[in-house]
């Protein structure tokens, strides 16, 4: 009686540290609820246990959907390369498609990798696993497809694949492009298919001949344990596997397969809905790995300047976002002043100061991608010549003042902040010349404003983007005068035109300098009677040509 109790005193024990045992398992334990009828798989297997992490089942894809494409050309391009692609998905075996059903503001794929959670908000009650979204640009340097894979479990960055500057136009030939897309990003997808069934050790696949699967060959189920991304754009950078059984196939037709478990970790192990791996081993040269040396890669460190690059606090370099709210800029100038008043009683009332110097700072503000609000403040200084004879103080000091504010409507013609645009706006300015008083009368203070209307913009003429010119030009609407502390007459027309030209370099993803050439003219005439003490003035101007240079930073 003694022996019988001992022997189930250590059964159970074992039992205990069986059940207890913080060993490190990569695998769910399921346990059939009580009274459920088994199927013939379980009746095989026994008690199963599910090969499923959860990063598994998060990468799971089954169903997919869509978004609308997007295009800059309203439409011309995305609703054919839309219908295609929709085409290409409805044709493939790997998933099934579900026809969008979303409304509302569409967004780029790019607006998608910036925010998951406009991610996850675009695909609640589409249905599916994952989703596409699609962007194709067309510009100066050819047509951009951006074409990138979201999972609607977490609304993140699955995969992404890119064509830059294709040179063919034609809608054919961009069908075939996109075709070529959706390929690359099935490739670099973790696993290859799934099982779509298995009774007793006999399971069916959901890849076939037109996957490049044969007869005999051997398949290895797999289970993802877990996922690495790209920290700032969440793309799926790799993976880390686990092997947990082998599948043979006997049975090959175009799309399916079938074949027989020749190996698993345990019992019923694999199941339906188990990833299948790689198809294809990674395979090396006859001149690969016969060496103890180390390789070109594992001997980086070992380098004079391993030190610098691969230091103990080394750090990924990763890819700078681009700029999406605006810009700020200052420029140091140097400008040409020429002053004029033409007062019939005094002739010859003209200066230049040729070495006037100003600086100037601007903003952008981009409310959307289209509309944006611009301001800008000069400020400057100007020493002439008095030019009336007889008058004091024989030098007379100016100082500039310059502010404008304004709505503009970019026209961009691609897809970032780097890419050509034209915007026309319409502002208001103001600029004022203040100036030493003078007996007698010489150049009086003189602040002209108004409502400005103009266009500007700016292109790339390097391939890279590397260096970039541009343009503005603007006249002033109905502009105002107004004299300090008399009148050149009674009353005053005004007249004001700007226009310039500018050349950048681009020093990084968000950091430009830039060197302008700009022009202005101020001028007003006069008739009626004003206070001058020599007499009354038919006309006035101020002209400036100006260089200047400075830096501006994208954010």
């Amino acid at each position: 009686m003694s022996c019988l109790l001992r022997r189930h005193f250590i059964g159970f024990a074992f039992a205990i540290v069986a059940v207890g045992s913080p060993g490190y398992r990569t695998l769910a334990q399921t346990t059939p609820p009580a009274g459920a009828p088994e199927s013939s798989a379980t009746e095989v297997t026994g008690d199963r246990t599910t090969y499923k992490s959860e990063t598994d089942d998060l990468l799971s894809i089954d169903k997919v959907s869509l978004v609308p494409f997007t295009d800059n050309l309203q439409g011309i391009y995305a609703r054919p390369l839309e219908a295609h692609f929709i085409s290409l998905i409805e044709k493939m075996h790997r998933w099934d498609y579900v026809p969008p059903n979303n409304s509302g503001v569409i967004l780029s794929p790019e607006e998608l990798e910036a925010a998951p959670a406009k991610a996850l908000q675009v695909s609640q009650g589409m249905g599916a696993d994952a989703f596409f979204a699609a962007r194709i640009t067309k510009g100066p340097n050819g047509v951009i497809i951006h074409l990138s894979l979201f999972l609607t479990k977490d609304g993140k960055l699955f995969s992404q694949a890119i064509l830059k500057d294709y040179k063919q136009f034609n809608i054919n030939d961009l069908k075939e492009q996109t075709e070529r897309l959706l390929s690359e990003i099935v490739s670099r997808l973790p696993y290859s298919g799934r099982v779509l069934s298995r009774d007793a050790n006999r399971v069916t696949i959901n890849l076939g001949a037109k996957d490049g699967i044969q007869t005999n060959q051997m398949l290895s189920a797999i289970q993802i344990i877990k996922a690495h991304r790209h920290p700032k754009f969440n793309f799926l950078v790799r993976t880390e596997k686990e092997i947990f059984g082998k599948i043979k196939i006997l049975k090959v037709d175009e799309t399916l397969s079938f074949g027989t478990v020749v190996s698993e970790k345990e019992r019923g192990a694999i199941q339906k809905g188990s990833k299948i791996g790689p198809l294809d081993f990674v395979t090396y040269s006859a001149n690969e790995g016969l060496s103890l040396e180390p390789s070109a890669e594992e001997g980086l460190e070992n380098r004079e300047d391993g030190a610098i690059a691969f230091g103990k606090n080394a750090r990924a370099w990763q890819p700078q976002d681009p700029a999406t709210f605006g810009q700020i800029g200052a420029r140091l100038g140097i400008s040409k002043v020429k002053e004029n008043t033409n007062v019939p009683s005094t002739p010859g009332i003209e200066a230049t100061d040729s070495f006037a110097p100003s600086i100037l700072l601007e903003g952008e503000l981009w409310i959307t991608p289209e509309w944006t609000f611009h301001a800008k403040l000069k400020q400057g200084i100007v020493v002439v010549d008095n030019p009336v004879p007889g008058s004091s103080p024989s030098e007379l000091n100016q100082s500039l003042s310059y502010y404008e504010a304004g709505v503009g409507y970019r026209l961009r013609f691609g897809s970032y902040g780097w890419s050509p645009y034209a915007e026309p706006y319409l502002g208001y300015l103001s600029y004022k010349l203040y100036t030493d008083d003078a007996t007698p009368d010489a150049f009086l203070s003189a602040r002209y404003s108004g409502f400005k209307l103009g266009v500007n913009g700016a292109a790339p003429i390097s391939e890279g983007g590397e260096y970039g010119v541009g343009g503005e030009f603007a006249l002033v609407l109905n502009p105002h005068i107004k004299e300090e502390p008399i009148t050149s007459g009674g009353t005053a027309k005004a007249q004001i035109v700007q226009f310039g030209l500018f050349g950048f370099k681009k020093l990084g993803e968000r950091l430009k300098a830039q060197v302008n050439l700009d022009f202005e003219m101020y001028s007003a005439v006069f008739t009626g009677n004003g206070g001058r003490d020599n007499g009354n003035a038919d006309s006035a101007s101020h002209r400036y040509t100006t260089i200047s240079g400075g830096l501006y930073y994208m954010f």
